[in-house]
Order: structure tokens, then sequence, then C-alpha cells
């Protein structure tokens, strides 16, 4: 068993707040919480997160020294240990409504999937159904093309690469029970990622608002999706995801008692006071909702 100490970074980081979330919606069989310690299967490696001091010990059979570098590079990435949001900490402490909200949550680190077209794909399967719904068909389609690895009763699976779901048909990904258009998506993106017509993997190295845009020129993509890749890709929310029916439901219940008919103009009017944070303070009032109202999964 290979040991390697990753030291956590010098801002606020909570790695026991991540945990808490991975309990509640076991995203999206990438990752499981068993005790004290996070595992996802990554290269064909299981590995195991565990903090130990000031440090993210991570442990992992049949590291090659190449793989090694590559599994530490992608689990400072995905861990979130590099994003300081001490400024946005610092401007939220400022506002009594949106401070009640973000303080028990100071250092919750913004974890990321692996690859933009990781993000991509499952932000597809989630359009307009629930999250619930969205987390199985995920599992569904992971399953579909691996066979995974087992953690104390759970399985953990690598996310199928764009080669293999380049070469998926229609009728296969019916089971994920999303509509044909959404499956034809997934295909076609597939298919420009693999045949090197679109590389999405640059977009993490464009300034947001470009980024942004440049997820829009896809077809199927609108504001919510791009939004939401940027932010589970990149660990950033440059914009607010007004349509989200769980962020309008959260912003209602946070900052105005839970009263009135909840609606993207509430959530536009209650977070567009917050200006260049406004897209960050919903991920967190989103962070919150999911902590106080989901149940976690038994380890």
């Amino acid at each position: 068993m290979r040991v390697v100490c990753l030291p956590l970074p010098p801002f606020a980081y909570r790695f026991n707040l991540l945990l808490e979330f991975v309990k509640r919606i076991a995203y999206p069989a990438r990752l499981v919480v068993r005790g004290e310690t996070l595992w996802r299967y990554t290269d064909g490696v299981l590995i195991a997160y565990r903090q130990e001091g000031e440090a993210i010990v991570l442990r992992g059979e049949d590291l090659s020294q190449a793989n090694e570098e590559r599994i530490q590079r992608i689990s400072r990435h995905c861990l979130g240990l590099g994003r300081d949001l001490s400024t946005f900490y610092d401007f939220a402490a400022r506002d009594p409504a949106l401070w009640r909200v973000v303080a028990p949550l100071v250092g919750f680190p913004i974890f990321c999937s692996e690859t933009v077209f990781e993000a991509l794909i499952t932000l597809i399967i989630e359009q307009h159904i629930s999250w619930k719904n969205a987390l199985r068909y995920q599992r569904t389609l992971l399953r579909m093309f691996d066979s995974g690895a087992s953690v104390g009763g759970a399985i953990l699976y690598r996310f199928p690469t764009p080669r293999q779901l380049a070469r998926a048909s229609q009728s296969q990904l019916k089971a994920l029970k999303i509509t044909n258009r959404r499956i034809d998506m997934i295909i076609e993106i597939a298919q420009a990622v693999a045949s090197g017509a679109l590389d999405l993997e640059s977009i993490s190295e464009m300034e947001k608002g470009a980024a942004y845009e440049r997820l829009l020129q896809l077809k199927g993509v609108g504001h919510w999706t791009a939004n939401n890749v940027i932010g589970r890709a990149l660990s950033d929310y440059p914009f607010v995801s007004q349509n989200d029916v769980a962020l309008q439901a959260a912003v209602q219940f946070y900052f105005h008692d839970g009263n009135g008919p909840k609606s993207p103009d509430l959530v536009t009017n209650t977070l567009s006071r917050y200006g260049e944070y406004a897209g960050l303070a919903g991920h967190f009032v989103l962070l919150r909702w999911v902590l106080d109202r989901y149940q976690a999964i038994s380890p």
C-alpha cells in the first residue's frame, strides 16, 4: 500500500464537511465514505483519503510513479485543496443574512469532477429531473462501462471515457430514463471529444466568462448547465442558477423564512445584491440545504 501526504492548505479547509456532504449524496457512485475515510476509484486504482493532522493522507494499491503524479494532481483538484475562499468568507461576514447561511460552512472544500467531460455528461443527465433520480441514472451509466471496485459493500466506478460513450447507441442509453434528445446530445458530445473535434478540457484554461460562452455554443447547453459545469469542473460559480428548483426552495427558506412563492425571480432578486459573489453565495446556499435537509446514508 503506497502512502502519500497532501498537506492541508494555509486557508480554512474542513475535510469533515466534505465527508458529511458525500454521505448525503453518494455522488454519483464515484465517491463513498466509510468511517472517516473518503474513497474513490481513479485510473483503475482504489484510493482512500483520510485527514491525519495537517495533511490529507492518500493510500492506494499499485501506484506506479507515473500514476502517482497524475493521481496526486487529480486528488488536489477534486478535493479542492487549491481553492482559497477567504475573500468570499470576508465578504459574507459583512452581510448578516448571508453569513447565517455561510458561517457553519467556512472551510467547506469546493470539490470537483476529474474532467470537464465528466461534469458536462453528469449535468446533462441532471437536466429537468430530480437530483435523486439523476444520481440513480448516473450510477446506471457508470455500471454500463465499468465493473467497479468494492468498498465496504459499495461499488465505486470509473467514469466512462469519451471513446466508450462515442460508441454507445441510443437504445443502450435508454436505461438512463432521459429524453432521446439528451441521449443524442451525450453521444454527439462524446463523439466530438473522441475524434478531437471538440476540446472540452481546454475550457479549464479559459477565463470563466469565456468558458461559459464556449459551453453555451454546444447544442442543448443552456445557462444552468454551463454555469454548473464551470462550478463542478473548475471550482468556480460565476453566475446564479436561478432556474434551479432546489436553490429556489433554499433561498425562500434561508432568506425569506419559507414564506411566499418560489421562483427564479426570487433567487435573482435575493442573490444579485452580492455582485461578483452571487454565484458562490448560491452554491453555499445549496450546500447548506443539502446538509440540513438530506439524511446521511448509513456507512
